[in-house]
């Protein structure tokens, strides 16, 4: 047992003298050889001791590093590679893309650029400044990007796809309308572009237009959540409540998120469902606990049903949560009056929600609207005086 152990401990001592015996370009030859990422960052890490100024040792165990998931070790490699050589693209890129995979899409943007200042013929360093472009919310400059990238590679359906998203974003539908006619012409059955063209439509205000493409989206797909979130807006925009209420309810199955049951309980409000729309705000509000409109709205359901010690805890906490919000000061204004036709306090909460900017003053003598909570009051010149102060 113990000639194993001394066995053993030859052995490994050997090993360590190899290393320590092998240059870091020696080193770094092995590393690559490796397949094992660990084993690799291993290799490397004696490389950069003994070889500091050794660009592509740093890089190589940058790769490693991230093949482990170790990001941030990842871009310390990288930003070392970079010092010691500061006009490769190549590392440039290589740093971006770590950034991409965190979605950290500002300090990916500066590198590629960087990339394509020295390198400005490789399509690759487009198609990625691209993609952090619409990332960042930067179409124009993301929709450039794509028509360099695709002036030198072929057209593929994912790079349609988010050349017409981006078109899209940045409110070109004329444009958009050609890369999506290309992907239905490659993939018939897939639903996303016959999806894109309902957001086209629907953007452009041509709303049957817009539920058609979500229903042939939807078709192709009966779980392809986004067309149901958007056909489900159409139908609520067209004044169809049932329909818009059935997506949602097929929407929530598919992703139960609170904004989903809180859009449902507005569809429900609009029909006068009101037990509907209160168990859907519940449920908002179980998800998401801390959002104020979930309270507020469902204290207006309170309020409607008369509840007024419950519209009233509602509206206090929509208010507590955020107190910006213009709307609960106005329905408390409205419960004050409904209540206990307390002039004051509804003169008191009126201006607070001025005071937040609430701007949409016809809504408070539209019966319709939130008009029925001021009957009487909002006859006076007194409230106008408030109101138009």
């Amino acid at each position: 047992m113990n000639c194993l152990k001394w066995s053993l401990c030859v052995g490994l001592l050997f090993c360590a003298g190899l290393l320590q015996a092998q240059s870091g370009t020696q080193l770094l030859r092995r590393a690559k050889a490796e397949t094992d990422p660990a084993q690799q960052v291993r290799l490397l890490t004696q490389a950069v001791k003994k070889a500091p100024n050794l660009a592509a040792a740093w890089h190589c165990r940058a790769d490693a590093y991230l093949a482990l998931g170790k990001h941030k070790q990842a871009v310390a490699d990288y930003t070392r590679a970079l010092a010691l050589t500061p006009k490769d693209p190549f590392r440039y890129y290589a740093r971006a893309l770590a950034y991409m995979q965190e979605h950290k899409y500002s300090l990916a943007l500066p590198d590629l650029s960087k990339a394509i200042s020295f390198k400005k013929d490789y399509p690759d360093f487009y198609l990625n400044r691209a993609r952090c472009a619409k990332a960042l919310g930067q179409y124009t400059l993301a929709v450039a990007d794509y028509k360099k990238y695709l002036s030198r590679r072929k057209q593929t359906p994912a790079v349609a796809q988010e050349l017409a998203e981006s078109y899209i974003y940045a409110y070109k539908y004329e444009q958009a309308e050609k890369p999506l006619q290309w992907l239905m012409r490659q993939e018939p059955s897939a639903p996303q572009s016959y999806y894109l063209l309902g957001r086209i439509r629907h953007n452009q205000g041509r709303l049957d237009e817009a539920v058609s493409y979500y229903s042939k989206a939807i078709n192709r797909a009966e779980d392809f959540a986004p067309a149901y979130r958007y056909r489900a807006a159409a139908f609520k925009d067209m004044g169809e409540s049932e329909a818009a209420a059935e997506d949602y309810s097929k929407l929530v199955e598919l992703t139960p998120e609170p904004i989903f049951y809180n859009r449902r309980g507005l569809v429900y409000e609009e029909m006068h469902q009101w037990d509907k729309a209160l168990a859907d705000y519940t449920k908002t509000i179980e998800l998401s606990p801390k959002w104020p409109i979930a309270y507020n709205n469902r204290g207006y359901v309170y309020l409607k049903q008369k509840k007024y010690a419950a519209a009233r805890a509602d509206f206090e906490t929509a208010i507590k949560l955020d107190d910006t919000l213009p709307t609960p000061y106005i329905n408390l204004a409205g419960l004050y009056w409904l209540q206990k036709k307390d002039r004051r306090n509804v003169y008191r909460h009126l201006e607070k929600a001025l005071k937040r900017n609430f701007k949409d003053f016809d809504s408070l003598y539209d019966e319709d609207r939130k008009g029925w909570m001021f009957q009487g009051i909002n006859k006076t010149a007194e409230f106008r005086a408030v109101m138009y102060q």
